[in-house]
């Protein structure tokens, strides 16, 4: 088995609490150990061969805002309250999500082999205030030869992260566009009365995309930050799709594609934050712009399922890995599936700002269709 491909536990191998409590006390009868756990900088746990915690830092107590006892038996996602348990039925380690979770690698990976491991992985954990997006680096070694304990302990990357994927992706596009206006403007003294009139048109619309890319990025950090300010009015919803299609039309992003809205044949008032709501929508048409290829359309649509309803499809299928990580800040896709940071985004400002909900289904032969639902007292 490589170590690339870890075995998903089955639910039932767990070890009863009898002998957790019993390897909580054998640890805590050292009391060197005890001590280096607690004066470590870092949340720090010891997990048995099920992946049990058997004993927790203060600092790991401290961040859950619990005592180490409640914890003892747990896996690492039901400590943190991973927004994936549902998929795994309350057990941590046995959904098709897991298979993609660093903290998971790094203790298959020192079990089986001798000394240790280290995984960088995105844990999305569940709050009283919403989701919440951890970026960490999971260091894991054996605490004994048998590989029954293991140590692991977890270092906050997200700054880290955060920069990589914003010189990665917000700086190359920001960088992109910038260069083409300038290129643009370089050729305006040595062209044509029309052709002027045409270049200063296009860039014009060039400088729109550059800043709607640095609102975009403006407005995640803010998001992240829990700063971002949320201005409810009555909208048109066909207004909202014309507005995304026509910024989208002629972007770099969509050459040699097209940009399509499904027309209702009545006008229907919502209430939302009209900006947030169009960088929602924008963040997914660009990726599915991305994630097409020549010749293929990206339809939008509304429609009213007793609450806002509105569909951003394109034609192609989402690989099943990617599927797995799709919402993860710090996960890009890159070219040619779009890139993550927009999908987590807009994840992001529709569950925490808009108080809606993002979600998609992709399959070979129908695409993949993001559906952003709005419950709203107001729709007409």
């Amino acid at each position: 088995m490589s170590d690339s491909s870890p075995t998903i536990l089955p639910p039932s191998k767990r070890v009863e609490m009898e002998q957790i409590r019993a390897e909580h006390r054998r640890i805590s009868a050292f009391p060197c150990l005890r001590e280096l756990l607690n004066f470590l900088p870092t949340l720090v746990v010891i997990v048995n061969e099920c992946q049990q915690i058997v004993a927790a830092s203060q600092r790991f107590c401290v961040f859950l805002d619990g005592q180490e006892e409640t914890l003892l038996g747990m896996r690492i996602g039901e400590a943190l309250h991973c927004i994936h348990l549902g998929d795994a039925n309350g057990e941590c380690g046995t959904s098709r999500f897991c298979e993609t979770c660093g903290a998971l690698q790094a203790i298959l990976n020192t079990q089986r082999r001798s000394g240790g491991d280290v995984q960088e992985c995105t844990l999305t954990l569940r709050t009283g205030e919403g989701e919440r997006a951890l970026d960490l680096r999971i260091t894991a070694f054996g605490l004994d030869p048998d590989a029954r304990l293991t140590v692991l302990a977890f270092n906050d990357i997200g700054d880290e992260k955060r920069r990589a994927v914003l010189e990665e992706i917000f700086f190359h596009d920001v960088l992109n566009t910038a260069t083409g206006v300038r290129n643009l403007l370089e050729a305006l003294p040595a062209a044509s009365d029309q052709y002027r009139q045409e270049t200063a048109a296009l860039a014009l619309q060039l400088v729109q995309y550059l800043i709607e890319e640095i609102q975009a990025g403006r407005d995640l950090a803010a998001a992240e930050r829990g700063d971002l300010v949320v201005h409810v009015a009555s909208l048109d919803a066909r207004e909202i799709l014309k507005s995304v299609c026509e910024l989208y039309a002629n972007h770099p992003v969509s050459r040699g594609k097209t940009v399509m809205v499904t027309e209702t044949s009545r006008p229907y008032v919502v209430t939302t934050d009209k900006v947030l709501l169009k960088r929602v929508l924008g963040n997914l048409v660009k990726n599915a712009l991305e994630a097409s290829t020549e010749g293929q359309q990206v339809g939008l649509r509304f429609q009213n399922q007793g609450a806002a309803v509105f569909r951003v499809h394109n034609e192609l299928a989402i690989p099943e890995a990617i599927q797995l990580q799709i919402f993860r800040r710090s996960f890009s896709t890159k070219s040619p599936m779009g890139r993550g940071i927009g999908t987590y985004s807009a994840k992001l400002i529709t569950e925490r700002y808009l108080g809606g909900s993002l979600t998609f289904t992709s399959s070979e032969g129908t695409g993949t269709t993001f559906t952003v639902t709005l419950p709203t007292p107001n729709l007409l």
